[in-house]
């Protein structure tokens, strides 16, 4: 049973915490709260164009997304496709951009000359706007629910890039998936399938499938130890053990992450990791023929999954065990890419902020994508 109430006050809190701000001079003269730079900033410091748009979904959910439009290094040049980055559980379009450029992949696609967009998931820092309700009464009336590849979310993002730009002589959205970011994917690939032209989906980490519950103990031990990564050696954090950590970005990167989520989204993981089932939202017998038509939740079957899936995972990721990986692997039947990080000690958070993931992962993304253009 989760501790509602603590989750509750933990996911949307009455005092602000950490506020972002929109320039860097106000993060020096802030007096009265922690503050951080928010996306805009983080891209412009480094002379590249950023642009925040808001999309609104059919259930009055106001959702920020981000874009990097242009990087200094590819002027005058010919775009490329659009890339779209989507966050993983906890996490906000912010941690994609938080190394910099020749580091993040998300700014090294964009001196490739991609169109680089990058999404927020409801109840995260830039997803708590809704057109009638607060996010407090969101919660309360269990409307911020999980199913958001069941919602028109995902579809209305896809929607959103394909209208905005329509400009472009090919209509080909890639994107680039994290963890949870990932399953929402593939269960979205299901549902969207027309409102994508043609995809290819990096998913970095993947779906936890047919794991051991007792597993589920053991990450939630090392999840909590990021609570006293403040005095203890970094090392001692799961994510961060067994490989080099540029400590001098860790406090920024610490600043930025958790940023809350939907409460019922963190249930639904919780509902697949116990079944072992990927499957929707199981809102019990009754309420599962309310939403469903009948008394189970519905199994997503992988085989739909038509888009072009290139799997890149760690053989140390605590949270994506190899043998799920390759179990999920099977299930899917296009799959044109499946590959273990070329060092075992690789864990989780090394995709995003170990110091040699460039050479490690991120260069082989990039060609990835120009093979695929080229053809």
């Amino acid at each position: 049973m989760f501790p509602q109430k603590a989750i509750i006050n933990y996911l949307f809190p009455k005092d602000p915490g950490i506020v972002r701000v929109r320039k860097s001079e106000e993060v020096k003269t802030a007096v009265n709260n922690v503050t951080t730079m928010d996306f805009i900033d983080l891209v412009e410091r480094y002379d590249y164009s950023a642009e925040e748009h808001y999309v609104t979904t059919e259930d009055g959910y106001i959702l920020t997304i981000h874009r990097i439009s242009a990087s200094p290094l590819c002027k005058g040049r010919q775009k490329r496709g659009v890339i779209f980055f989507q966050n993983g559980i906890l996490a906000s379009s912010d941690f994609w951009v938080l190394t910099g450029p020749d580091k993040d992949l998300a700014f090294l696609l964009a001196d490739e000359g991609y169109d680089i967009w990058l999404g927020n998931y409801r109840g995260n820092t830039y997803c708590r706007s809704h057109i009638k309700l607060s996010s407090r009464l969101q919660v309360k009336l269990g409307v911020c629910f999980a199913p958001i590849a069941m919602s028109n979310e995902m579809p209305t993002l896809v929607e959103y890039l394909h209208t905005y730009n329509e400009f472009f002589e090919s209509n080909e959205i890639y994107e680039i998936a994290s963890l949870s970011s990932t399953t929402i994917t593939l269960a979205r690939t299901l549902c969207a399938d027309k409102t994508i032209t043609q995809a290819a989906c990096i998913a970095l980490i993947f779906l936890i499938v047919g794991s051991d519950p007792a597993q589920l103990n053991t990450v939630c031990y090392q999840l909590n130890t990021i609570l006293l990564i403040a005095t203890a050696n970094c090392h001692c954090f799961t994510f961060f053990k067994n490989y080099k950590i540029l400590y001098v970005s860790l406090p920024e990167i610490l600043s930025y992450y958790p940023v809350g989520t939907s409460m019922q989204l963190l249930i639904h993981y919780y509902q697949n990791f116990v079944t072992k089932k990927f499957q929707t939202f199981d809102y019990g017998y009754f309420g599962n023929y309310k939403q469903y038509g009948q008394m189970t939740p519905i199994t997503y079957d992988l085989n739909k999954v038509t888009a072009p899936l290139a799997l890149f995972y760690g053989a140390n990721d605590v949270l994506v065990p190899v043998a799920n990986v390759w179990e999920t692997y099977k299930r899917l039947p296009n799959v044109i890419l499946l590959e273990e990080i070329a060092y075992k000690l690789f864990s989780h958070a090394d995709f995003l902020i170990a110091i040699d993931v460039k050479t490690l992962m991120y260069d082989r993304v990039i060609e990835l994508f120009q093979k695929i253009d080229n053809n």
